[in-house]
C-alpha cells in the first residue's frame, strides 16, 4: 500500500517489541509521515526520531485525539500488549472518560474479539485499520522451508498434527500456538501467551513428564475467522530462544499469513539452535497478500 499523496500521514499504534520499528521504518521508505501513538508494552520504547509520544491506558482517548490533530485516516496497530487494559483502576483523562463506555465493550471475550472490537472503534472515529504487511508485505512467512533443515518424518508428522490442532484451537478464539510431537499435543497457549506456554513445556521436559522419543514442535497459525488487520502469529529471534529452552525442534508457521520479525537474523539464530524452520500451507485460509483485510462482521 503506498500513500495516496506525498506525506500523507500515517498513524502507527505500537505496542512493545520490534516489529512496530520495523513498521516505522518501512512507511517512512515509502513515504508516508509517520505519527506514532505508543500504548502499553511500548513505554520504555525509544521513539526519538518519530513524530508522536507514549500514553498510558488512562490516555486512550488523548492517542486518538493526538492522531486526529495529525489529519490521520489511515492507521496500523501492532506490537506487544502483554495485559489488556483495566480502566476501572486508572485515572482517566477527560477524553478518555468519554470512551470509557465503548472501552468496556472492546475489552470483552477472546483476542478476536476484541481485534474485532478494537476495528470497528476505529472506524467510528474516521480512522481506517490498515494491516502490517500493506505497509511492509516482506514480513509475510512465504511457503515451505524457511530455516534450518527438511525436517524429518517423525517432525513432519508432528508439524501436521500441531497445525491441525492450532486451526482448530484458534477457530475456538482460545490462541494461536501448539506445542506437539507425533504422538500428541503437549501444550496448547491461551491467555497466557506464546512465551508462558513454552516455560510449562521446558518444565515438563525437564521434569522428566515427555517420553525421550518424543520430538517437539511449535505451531503458530492463523485463526480462521480472525482479522487479518491484527495480530498475526509472529516469530523472531526471541522466539527462537524460548523455543530451544523447550526442546523444540521446528517451528510451523501459517504460509502468507504470518509474520518473520527480522527474517536474517531469526535465520541465523534458527540455524544455531539446529531448529528448522517451515511456512505451512493451510486450508481454512487463502494467503493474505496485500490490501487483503479482512472486514469485521
Amino acid at each position: 500500500m503506498e500513500p495516496r499523496f506525498p506525506g500523507e500521514p500515517l498513524g502507527l499504534i505500537a505496542g512493545g517489541g520490534r516489529l512496530p520499528r520495523i513498521v516505522a521504518e518501512a512507511a517512512q521508505r515509502r513515504g508516508w509521515s509517520l505519527h506514532v501513538a505508543g500504548i502499553a508494552d511500548a513505554e520504555d520504547d525509544d521513539w526519538s526520531g518519530f513524530d508522536g509520544g507514549y500514553f498510558p491506558w488512562g490516555k486512550t482517548g488523548d492517542a486518538i485525539a493526538y492522531l486526529k490533530r495529525q489529519n490521520v485516516r489511515r492507521v496500523v496497530t501492532c506490537g506487544t500488549v502483554s495485559k489488556r487494559p483495566d480502566f476501572r483502576s486508572v485515572w482517566p483523562s477527560l477524553r478518555t472518560l468519554f470512551l470509557l463506555p465503548t472501552a468496556f465493550r472492546i475489552v470483552r471475550g477472546g483476542d478476536d474479539n476484541l481485534l474485532r472490537n478494537v476495528a470497528r472503534f476505529l472506524q467510528s472515529e474516521g480512522l481506517e485499520p490498515v494491516a502490517v504487511q500493506d505497509i511492509e508485505p516482506r514480513l509475510l512467512a512465504p511457503s515451505g522451508l524457511i530455516a534450518g533443515q527438511v525436517p524429518e518424518a517423525s517432525l513432519s508428522a508432528a508439524l501436521a498434527l500441531g497445525q491441525r490442532s492450532a486451526e482448530t484451537l484458534g477457530a475456538l478464539d482460545i490462541g494461536q500456538a501448539v506445542v506437539a510431537s507425533q504422538e500428541r499435543v503437549i501444550a496448547v497457549e491461551a491467555a497466557e501467551g506464546t512465551r508462558e506456554m513454552l516455560r510449562r513445556v521446558a518444565d515438563l521436559t525437564q521434569r522428566g513428564r515427555l517420553g525421550r522419543s518424543e520430538r517437539l514442535v511449535l505451531v503458530k497459525a492463523f485463526k480462521p475467522q480472525q482479522d487479518a488487520r491484527f495480530d498475526l502469529p509472529s516469530i523472531g529471534v526471541t522466539t527462537i530462544a524460548e523455543a530451544r529452552e523447550g526442546g523444540i525442534e521446528a517451528i510451523g508457521v501459517s504460509a502468507g499469513a504470518s509474520l518473520l520479525i527480522d527474517h536474517d537474523d531469526l535465520v541465523a539464530a534458527a540455524r544455531e539452535a539446529g531448529i528448522s524452520v517451515v511456512g505451512l500451507e493451510a486450508q481454512t485460509h487463502t494467503r493474505l497478500g496485500q490490501a487483503s483485510a479482512t472486514e469485521p462482521n
